[in-house]
Parts: structure tokens; sequence; C-alpha cells
């Protein structure tokens, strides 16, 4: 899920933002563009009260939303650092 990527995404976006579960274990790599999408994402779904839960993210999602903050915005599962939000 990266920069070259996105437009694909984007493109599906508004079926992709109604679902509250994303299983990412296809995913090898995130860049920041593609964790901003799903800032966007999560945070269409925060305005219908629900959560985004991200199912097995690439270890590459962890330093990032680190660095950004935003892994509390997420429900993870399959998390290999043990935290609950991967930015612990």
């Amino acid at each position: 899920m990266t920069r070259d990527e996105l437009p694909a995404y984007w493109a599906e976006r508004h079926s992709l933002f109604t679902l509250e579960r994303v299983e990412l274990s296809a995913v090898e790599q995130l860049d920041s563009v593609g964790l901003a999408f799903l800032v966007q994402w999560s945070q269409a779904l925060a305005a219908e009260g629900k959560t985004l839960t991200l199912s097995s993210p690439p270890a590459s999602f962890y330093p990032l939303a680190d660095l950004y903050g935003v892994g509390s915005l997420f429900e993870l599962t399959d998390n290999p650092c043990g935290s609950k939000n991967g930015s612990e």
C-alpha cells in the first residue's frame, strides 16, 4: 500500500470506507501515503461511531504509526509487537 498503488485504492474509497475490517496480510509494504489513506478510512468510520480494524498489518505499519502518533486510531489483530495499537 504505497504511493504508486494509491490511485487504485482511492478509486474504490467509497465502497472501502464502509468496511470496518481490512485484511493486510498480503500487503508487503506500507508507506506514509498508504498510512494516510488508512487514517482517512478510520476517520470516515469514526464519523459514524465505528472503528477500523486492521488485521495483520505489515511490519512497516508500526514505525510509521508510531512516528505520526496514529496507532490509537485503529484496532489491530495479529500484532507482532504485542501492543494493542502498535505504537506503544
